[in-house]
């Protein structure tokens, strides 16, 4: 898999241009694969550019719409939500880019997920409702640990790395270990470079 053709959707990412530095770092997360220190409230900015950077690379794929609108008081944020009309399709997806959450975030994380699918299932009457929490810092579910994946049990088999989101929607791409490490290097780099701090 070639990541540097994705480069230019890092570039262009809004969000990512206006994200500035900030020096510590949180080892538990997405940020464990950036290779310079980063704050907690970096790591929160660093999963939602991975969660935008990675909306925009499946929408270059042209198969899906985008249902996700503007976040509006009282209704509940979906961090992915796309839409295949010709099959009838939803495909949601809630990203993480930390899932080494206590007993209580796990499950209040398990329970939103079930509450959207349910209410996209009365919105969306006819169409099959395709979803998954993404645990963004691993490419497939088998790097996970059986420790992290009980805090998910009650949303088996939702739970997936980022080549098995990929696949649910029919994209045939592929992070290697090292090409997620690349990724998020480079979309860190891009979000938190020192030049834009002066």
């Amino acid at each position: 898999m070639s990541v540097s053709r994705w480069v230019h959707f890092i570039q262009k990412n809004r969000y990512v241009q206006e994200c500035l530095l900030n020096q510590k770092k949180d080892t538990s997360s997405l940020s464990s694969l950036v290779d310079f220190p980063m704050s907690q409230s970096d790591c929160i900015k660093l999963g939602t550019g991975f969660e935008k950077v990675l909306r925009d690379i499946i929408l270059s794929y042209n198969m899906l719409s985008n249902l996700k609108g503007k976040n509006m008081k009282g209704v509940r944020e979906k961090d992915h939500l796309f839409c295949d009309d010709s099959a009838k399709v939803i495909y949601f997806a809630e990203l993480k880019g930390n899932i080494n959450l206590d007993t209580e975030k796990s499950h209040s994380t398990c329970q939103k997920c079930l509450d959207i699918v349910n209410e996209l299932s009365d919105t969306h009457q006819g169409y099959t409702i395709e979803w998954c929490l993404v645990a963004c810092r691993y490419t497939t579910l088998s790097e996970i640990s059986r420790t992290l994946c009980q805090k998910y049990q009650s949303i088996h088999p939702h739970l997936m790395g980022v080549n098995e989101y990929l696949a649910l929607l029919k994209i045939p791409e592929e992070f290697s270990q090292d090409d997620l490490k690349q990724f998020v290097n480079d979309l860190a780099t891009e979000m938190f470079t020192l030049k834009k701090n002066s």
